[in-house]
C-alpha cells in the first residue's frame, strides 16, 4: 500500500466519474446506458474501451483516470471478482478515496453487499481461483479489503429500486452523482470570496425552470471578477443541460486563431466530436444553428470585445433548443445593447466585509488580518477600492513583511490617486528593480501568452538577467506560468501599457515600445518615429500593405526589438539601427541586409519568407549572433562567410530551394547546435570538413542533389542525431567514427549509396541504424555487430542479400527489419528468425 501522506492534498479532477464495470456481465446494456445518461447530463465521465488490450496487470491510463476521477461508481455484478483488472481497479479506488478524499458510489447489480463484502458465492469462487494462480498474496489481500471496505459505503441495489426498472434506477442514480458534484462546487466556492450572493442574483437572471432560451450579459471593468463569477456559475448549473462549454478569453483567441476556432470548439465539445473543420465564419455560424437548435446546451463566451464575436458563437435565440442559457462577459455594456441580450448583470467591487476577506487570504492565508496588522490591512483595503484583483496583488505584496514594511508600503500608497485604478495597480510595477519594469513593459507589449523559453532567450540578449526576473514577476503577481506561457491578466496588461503611453499618450511614435497595429502603421507611413522607440511589433492577422518612409529606421537609433509579420512592403529599408537584437521580418523584400547595417549586438535573425538573395557579402564581425533562420527564402542562393559569427547556434535554412552552396566556414562553428537544411533540393556543396564540436542534429532530409558526406577532422561528441534521407550520397567516410555520441543515423532512401564503413561499429552510442530505401545498399559490415548499443536496423527495400553474422551479437536489438529485400535468401530469413527473433522477442521484419 502506498503512503496516504505522500499524495497531493489538492488533486487534479479531470473526470467527474470514473465507471468501474466487469464488462461481460452489464457492458452492452446497464452500463452502456449509465453512461450515455451521465453524458447527456454534461457529466464528464470515463469509461474504458472495449477494445483496451488487457493484459495481467492495470494500465497506468487507467491508474490516472481513476486518481482523476472525482467519483468512482462502481458496479458490483456475478462476475465482477473473476477479473483480476477489475479488483486492482477497486484497489486504486479504495487507495484513492483515502489519500485523495474521492467519492465512492458502490452499485450492486443483482448481487447481495453481503456477498461481495464477505466474498461469498461467486465472489468467494473466484477468489479461490486467484489464491491458485496468484503467487502474490499480498495484492489478494488488498482485493479482499478493498471489496469488503466498498461494499459497506451505502450505495444502489438495482433489485429493489424503482420495482427493478433499470431505467428509473439508472436516473436516480444520475441524479445522486449530479447531487454529490453540484456539493463540490459549493465547496468549491466558499474560497471565493463574495460569489455566492452573486452567483445568486445570476441564477435568478438565467431562471432555469423557464422553458425559453435566455441570454444574460456579465458586464465591468477589467479585474472586477466577471470571469470568476461566470465560471462559479457554470461550474454549479452544467450538469443541467445536454452540452455546455465555457470559452475562456474570447478576445484573445479569436484575434489569434480567428472565430472559425472558436466554432469548431463550441460544436466539439458539445457534440463529442473529435475531429471537426470549419472554413469560414459563415459556414460555421450555420452549423452551430443547424446542429444545436434542438439541444439544451449551456455556453458561457468570456470576455467579448466586439459584435462580430456574439454574432458568430451566438447569433440568436432559435440557434439553441428550449431551456438553453447563454452566458457572456464584457469590459462594454453597449455590445450586449446591441446584441438585444435579456438582462445584464453589473459586476460592483467588494464591499469592505469581502475586501477584507480577500486581501487577508493572499496577505495571511486566513481570512482575517492577522493581530496587530488590522488597521494597516484596513488602510490597503480601502486603499485598493474593492478591486480583486487589486487587492490580490497588494496581499501578495505584502505577504511575509515585516511591520516596517507594511508601514512603508502603506505611506507609498498613500501617493496614488485613489481614483484611477490603473494607477492603483502600478504599485507592484513600482516595487521592481529597473531591469525588471524593463521585462514587464516588454511582455505587457510584446510576450503575453508566448513560450518562456522563447521570451527568457530574447530578454537575455537584452542584458536584461530574465531567469531572476520572470521570477521576480510570478512572484509580485504580475504575471503566471501556465504550460510553459508567460499570461498576464488583462488588467495588468492594460497598466502596462498605461505606462508606456503616460508620457506622450496621443504620440505614439514617443513611445518606448510599439505595438498596436494602427499605430505602428501610422508613425511609419508619416515618419513619425522618434529615437525613444526601443522595440516594434507589427503582427497583422491578415496581410496588408504598409508604407514606410525610407527615414522611419534611422531614426529609431535604440530600436532593439524589430517584428514584422503579414505587412507588404514594396521595397526594403536602407537602413537598419545597429542596435538591434532581434530581427524577425517575415517576408522581408530586400535582396540583403543593408550595407550599413553593422548590428554587433545582434543575437537573432529570422528572415523566413524573405526575398533574400545574399544575407550579406563579405564578412561580418557579429560576435553575438546565435540564431539564423532564413527557412523557405526562395531566393537565397548561397550563405555568407560565417568567419565573424563564432557564437551561432543554430542556423536554420529549410525549404531554401535556390540554395547551391554552403560557406566552407560553417564546418568549424564551435558553437553551433542545430544544422537544418531540409528540402534545400539545389544545395550541391556543403563544406568538405567539419569539426562541429557542438553540433546535437544536423538536418538534410531531401537535398536530393548533395552526393558527399563532409570528413570529420575530429571528435564531435555532442551530435546525437543525423538525418540525411533522400540524399544523392553514395558513402559515407571512415571518420564518420568521431561522431562518437551519436544516437540517430537515418539514410533512408539514399538510392545512391552502396556501402558503409567498417568504422560505424566504433559508434558506440548509435540506437537506431534507417537504412530503408537505400536500393543500391548490397550489404552490412560484418562489425555492426560490435555495436552494442544498437536496438533498431531498418534496411527495407534495400539489396543486402544476407545480414553480417555478427548480428547474432547485438544483444540490446528490439527491432530488426528487411521488408521487400528481394535478394535476401529464405534460408537466411530462417536462420534470422531462429537466431535473433525468437531468442530475444525482437519485433516483425
Amino acid at each position: 500500500m502506498r503512503n496516504i501522506a505522500s499524495s497531493s492534498s489538492t488533486p487534479k479532477w479531470t473526470y467527474d466519474v470514473f465507471l468501474s464495470f466487469r464488462g461481460e456481465d452489464v457492458r452492452k446494456n446497464f452500463v452502456d446506458f449509465l453512461y450515455s445518461s451521465l453524458q447527456q447530463k454534461g457529466i464528464y465521465t470515463f469509461k474504458d474501451d472495449e477494445k483496451l488490450e488487457r493484459g495481467r496487470s492495470i494500465s497506468s491510463a487507467l491508474l490516472q483516470a481513476i486518481k482523476e476521477s472525482r467519483i468512482a461508481v462502481i458496479i458490483f455484478s456475478e462476475n465482477y471478482a473473476a477479473s483480476s483488472w477489475c479488483l486492482d481497479e477497486l484497489a486504486e479506488i479504495i487507495y484513492c478515496n483515502q489519500a485523495l478524499g474521492q467519492t465512492i458510489l458502490p452499485v450492486f447489480y443483482y448481487v447481495d453487499p453481503s456477498v461481495v463484502r464477505k466474498q461469498k458465492g461467486s465472489f468467494g469462487q473466484a477468489f479461490v481461483k486467484h489464491e491458485d494462480e496468484i503467487e502474490d498474496k499480498e495484492r489478494i489481500r488488498r482485493w479482499r479489503a478493498a471489496l469488503a471496505e466498498a461494499a459497506s459505503i451505502s450505495g444502489w441495489d438495482v433489485p429493489s429500486t424503482a420495482d427493478g426498472h433499470e431505467s428509473k434506477c439508472i436516473q436516480q442514480i444520475v441524479e445522486d452523482v449530479m447531487g454529490k458534484l453540484k456539493n463540490f462546487v459549493e465547496d468549491d466556492e466558499e474560497n471565493h470570496v463574495g460569489i455566492h450572493s452573486r452567483v445568486q442574483k445570476i441564477n435568478a437572471f438565467l431562471n432555469l425552470v423557464a422553458d425559453e432560451v435566455r441570454s444574460v450579459g456579465i458586464w465591468g471593468m477589467s479585474g472586477i471578477g466577471k470571469t470568476t463569477l461566470a465560471r462559479a456559475v457554470f461550474d454549479r448549473i452544467s450538469t443541467h443541460f445536454e452540452g455546455a462549454i465555457f470559452l475562456h478569453e474570447v478576445r484573445e483567441h479569436s484575434k489569434r486563431y480567428g472565430l472559425e476556432n472558436l466554432q469548431e470548439k463550441i460544436l466539439s465539445e458539445i457534440l463529442r466530436i473529435k475531429e471537426l473543420r470549419i472554413n469560414n465564419v459563415f459556414e460555421g455560424s450555420n452549423m452551430i444553428k443547424k446542429r444545436l437548435c434542438y439541444k439544451k446546451v449551456l455556453i458561457v463566451l468570456d470576455d467579448i470585445d466586439h459584435l462580430d464575436q456574439l454574432e458568430a458563437l451566438a447569433g440568436k435565440h432559435d440557434w439553441f433548443g428550449k431551456g438553453s442559457r447563454i452566458i457572456i462577459t464584457t469590459k462594454d455594456k453597449h455590445l450586449l445593447v446591441k446584441h438585444d441580450i435579456d438582462r445584464m448583470y453589473k459586476v460592483e467591487v467588494l464591499d469592505k466585509y469581502e475586501a477584507v476577506q480577500l486581501f487577508s487570504w493572499n496577505a495571511f492565508k486566513k481570512n482575517c488580518p492577522a493581530k496587530d496588522y488590522e488597521e494597516l490591512s484596513l488602510q490597503i483595503v480601502h486603499y485598493a477600492g474593492g478591486l480583486p484583483l487589486a487587492l490580490k496583488i497588494l496581499g501578495s505584496f505584502l505577504y511575509g513583511r515585516d511591520m516596517t514594511e507594511w508601514r512603508s508600503e502603506v505611506e507609498r500608497l498613500k501617493k496614488i490617486p485613489e481614483d484611477d485604478i490603473m494607477k492603483k495597480l502600478t504599485v507592484s510595477f513600482d516595487g521592481l528593480q529597473r531591469i525588471e519594469k524593463e521585462i514587464f513593459l516588454d511582455i505587457a507589449c510584446f510576450f503575453k501568452g508566448k513560450k518562456k523559453e522563447n521570451i527568457a532567450r530574447v530578454l537575455d540578449s537584452f542584458n536584461f538577467y530574465p531567469h531572476i526576473g520572470i521570477k521576480v514577476l510570478i512572484e509580485k503577481s504580475l504575471i503566471t506560468v501556465s504550460k510553459g506561457r508567460i499570461l498576464m491578466h488583462p488588467l495588468i496588461q492594460e497598466m502596462g501599457w498605461q505606462i508606456v503611453r503616460e508620457k506622450a499618450p496621443e504620440e505614439p511614435g514617443k513611445h518606448s515600445r510599439l505595438w498596436v497595429d494602427e499605430d505602428i502603421c501610422d508613425v511609419l507611413a508619416r515618419d513619425r518615429v522618434t529615437e525613444n522607440v526601443e522595440g516594434l511589433w507589427l503582427h497583422l492577422s491578415t496581410p496588408k500593405y504598409v508604407a514606410i518612409k525610407n527615414e522611419a529606421f534611422e531614426k529609431m537609433i535604440k530600436l532593439r526589438l524589430l517584428k514584422i509579420h503579414n505587412a507588404y512592403v514594396s521595397r526594403g529599408p536602407n537602413h537598419l539601427p545597429n542596435e538591434i537584437r532581434w530581427l524577425n521580418w517575415h517576408g522581408y523584400p530586400s535582396k540583403s541586409l543593408p550595407d550599413s547595417f553593422q548590428a554587433e549586438k545582434l543575437v537573432g535573425i529570422k528572415l523566413q519568407n524573405s526575398r533574400i538573395i545574399e544575407l550579406w557579402k563579405g564578412i561580418k564581425f557579429l560576435n553575438k549572433l546565435k540564431f539564423i533562420n532564413l527557412s523557405h527564402s526562395q531566393k537565397l542562393i548561397r550563405t555568407p562567410d560565417f568567419t565573424g559569427i563564432p557564437s551561432l547556434e543554430r542556423l536554420v535554412l529549410e525549404n531554401c530551394s535556390s540554395l547551391i552552396e554552403i560557406h566552407s566556414s560553417a564546418g568549424y562553428l564551435k558553437s553551433l547546435k542545430l544544422l537544418n537544411l531540409r528540402n534545400c533540393t539545389s544545395l550541391r556543396r556543403l563544406p568538405k570538413q567539419i569539426l562541429l564540436e557542438s553540433l546535437e542534429v544536423i538536418i538534410l532530409s531531401g537535398c536530393s542533389k548533395v552526393d558527399e558526406f563532409p570528413e570529420i577532422l575530429g571528435p564531435m561528441n555532442h551530435l546525437r542525431a543525423v538525418y540525411w534521407e533522400a540524399t544523392a550520397v553514395k558513402e559515407l567516410p571512415p571518420s564518420i567514427e568521431n561522431l562518437t555520441a551519436l544516437v540517430v543515423l537515418n539514410l533512408s532512401y539514399c538510392k545512391s549509396l552502396a556501402s558503409l564503413p567498417s568504422s560505424i561499429s566504433k559508434l558506440k552510442c548509435l540506437k537506431a541504424l534507417i537504412l530503408s530505401g537505400c536500393s543500391k545498399l548490397g550489404r552490412l559490415p560484418e562489425e555492426l555487430g560490435y555495436i552494442e548499443s544498437l536496438e533498431e536496423i531498418y534496411g527495407d527495400e534495400t539489396a543486402i542479400s544476407q545480414p553480417p553474422s555478427s548480428i547474432i551479437l547485438l544483444k540490446n536489438l528490439r527491432t530488426l527489419s528487411f521488408r521487400g529485400c528481394q535478394a535476401m535468401a529464405l534460408s537466411w530469413r530462417a536462420r534470422l528468425s531462429s537466431l535473433v527473433l525468437h531468442a530475444r522477442g525482437v519485433k516483425s521484419w
